[in-house]
């Protein structure tokens, strides 16, 4: 999974949304043909998202499509959609209802059948996986190690979701507000990155016009650890990138600190004073990791600051 700030959700069977999909400034399109598609309209939303796929990938658009899943679906419906949108090569499959382990192997499987025989490369659709059930929350580690194809989660922690009606907890409110998802958001994100994912997203808020509430939820997800949202709507869009972009302060704060810290390595130190704060080479890893996010939004900084970015050698290391 690439950086993603923002993962915009899109219904299937609204194919004059999808058309517009790559305009909204969403790192990752999600194109849905589970939830948000009536029954009977799965089979056209499945052909429309089978054309779609290759024209927003062109466009530049990494896509997703969330399948169907069990038990709200019918095996036939998972096999159709999958023989429908993988051979188009979307960037991956949101799935969606996962229980246990054995629902990903025995995913990794049909994928990799599929991907043979059409000559795609093996282990080139990824994989997201929606943390939403009770068994889901208790073994997502082991969910996450289930393939190398899952490189991201979905941890839905909002009202009206899945995962409510499984905890059957009452939401409360956004953010710090909602206490009584915390756990739940910090046991996906540990077992998450446990089990080496890197890019774990957080969201959907569901209040369209709650813009207040939406930045509230979406600050605290970051403050957490999560490394993108997942939104409903594409006026939250720019509210995620705003929140998950690296802003220009904050990069060269990160640029100064490697820079201290390569001089004192070089001179034979290993712990430093840097702006008030004790730091040792324990630090160098931490900015390497702040610096390799900064570069994939580099577009985004000012451009002394992306050139200072630019100078530094530390992706390798």
């Amino acid at each position: 999974m690439k950086p993603t700030r923002s993962a915009l959700f899109i219904p299937g069977n609204r194919p004059e949304w999808i058309d517009d999909a790559a305009t909204n400034g969403a790192d990752l399109v999600i194109i849905d043909l589970e939830d948000a598609v009536p029954p009977a309209e799965t089979g056209a939303a499945r052909d429309d998202v089978s054309d779609a796929v290759p024209t927003l990938r062109d466009d530049g658009q990494r896509v997703f499509v969330r399948i169907n899943g069990h038990p709200n679906a019918s095996a036939d419906s998972v096999t159709r959609d999958l023989e429908a949108i993988v051979p188009r090569e979307p960037n991956g499959l949101v799935v969606p209802k996962v229980a246990t382990a054995a629902d990903i192997e025995e995913l990794e499987a049909v994928l990799t059948h599929i991907e043979r025989r059409e000559g795609l490369d093996i282990g080139s659709t990824e994989l997201l996986v929606t943390i939403e059930t009770a068994r889901a929350m208790k073994q997502c580690y082991e969910i996450c190690l289930a393939s190398d194809r899952v490189t991201s989660i979905m941890c839905g922690a909002t009202k009206g979701t899945d995962t409510n009606r499984a905890l059957r907890f009452d939401w409360t409110g956004p953010g710090r507000q909602g206490l009584e998802t915390v756990h739940m958001r910090q046991k996906a994100l540990l077992d998450a990155r446990a089990a080496g994912i890197d890019y774990p997203l957080a969201g959907p808020y569901v209040d369209i016009d709650d813009h207040d509430g939406l930045v509230e939820d979406i600050e605290f997800a970051r403050e957490m650890g999560y490394e993108g949202y997942v939104v409903v709507h594409p006026s939250h869009v720019q509210y995620a990138n705003d929140q998950f972009t690296p802003d220009n302060e904050t990069v060269e704060y990160w640029i100064d600190l490697y820079a201290a810290l390569q001089d004192a390595i070089d001179l034979g130190e290993s712990a430093i004073r840097y702006r008030g704060e004790m730091i040792d080479t324990a630090n160098l890893e931490t900015a390497r990791e702040h610096l390799r996010r900064a570069v994939a939004f580099r577009d985004e900084l000012d451009d002394d600051v992306a050139e200072r970015l630019n100078d530094l050698e530390y992706a390798s290391d």
